[in-house]
């Protein structure tokens, strides 16, 4: 659809044009307005919707590829911060190999990055490659660890996965990592999202989402893995998350470097 409007976007852009467009566009809005309130909101939302998923798209596009939440969030921080240097690190989920790399780069670790999304793989190889990253293809409730990790990342994974538990359970007892590094979107993170579940509408922030959490959850999720939180931050919406193997930790958990 871009490419077919592509031949008309000088004629879109022009000043008249673009503001008859913007003073249709505000007509829309007022008659919407003057619907019946439960009618008016579920018209409003649908295009909430669309435009949400247009902003998304223009924020990735804005930094060449790479989503602009990485460089506007400094989510990758929280991560960075708790590898240390020469650790082992399985980066589950890596996508882009956005965080993969910083772990590399910043955090002076050994990482691993595992993905079921090949076009993802190949971005991530293409703008992300250097030595002490590997990218590996597959899913992480049927791929192997070759050996133990001190730390596993589950940044905006778990969400994603129908049978969290068994897989937090597999990386645990497979991985045996020291420590794992999660993230996750919160639920209640806005008023709307209750009115949208009220109004019958998606609530979810991602169409592809499971779930989406309380920190109840998460602690339950992880302690039915053999896992407990030590550390929760609440920040952009999102849980940041330290869990720790109820047991003694397996993983080779190395020193600091000097």
């Amino acid at each position: 659809m871009r490419r077919l409007l592509r031949p008309l976007d000088p004629l879109l852009r022009s000043g008249p044009v673009d503001a008859l467009l913007r003073t249709l566009f505000r007509l829309w809005v007022s008659a919407a307005t003057r619907d019946e309130p439960r009618a008016a909101m579920l018209r409003l939302y649908r295009l909430d919707d669309l435009l949400q998923g247009r902003i998304d798209l223009l924020a990735i596009e804005l930094d060449g590829g790479v989503h602009a939440k990485h460089r506007l969030m400094r989510y990758h921080d929280f991560f960075v911060e708790r590898v240390r240097p020469g650790e082992r690190v399985l980066d589950v989920g890596c996508g882009k190999g956005e965080l993969a790399h910083d772990l590399v780069v910043r955090g002076r670790a050994q990482v691993t990055g595992l993905d079921v999304n090949p076009e993802a793989l190949a971005f991530a190889r293409a703008r992300f490659g250097t030595d002490g990253l590997e990218l590996v293809e597959g899913d992480a409730l049927a791929w192997m660890p070759p050996e133990p990790f001190d730390v596993v990342v589950l940044s905006n994974v778990l969400e994603h996965v129908e049978d969290r538990v068994v897989l937090l359970r597999r990386l645990r007892e497979l991985a045996r990592p020291a420590r794992v590094l999660i993230r996750v979107p919160v639920l209640e993170r806005d008023w709307q999202v209750l009115l949208r579940r009220e109004l019958g509408l998606p609530y979810f922030s991602d169409p592809t989402h499971r779930t989406e959490y309380s920190e109840e959850q998460l602690a339950d999720e992880a302690r039915a893995a053999g896992l407990r939180l030590t550390q929760v931050e609440n920040r952009f919406g999102e849980l940041w998350a330290v869990a720790e193997p109820e047991d003694e930790p397996q993983g080779a958990l190395r020193p600091p470097a000097a």
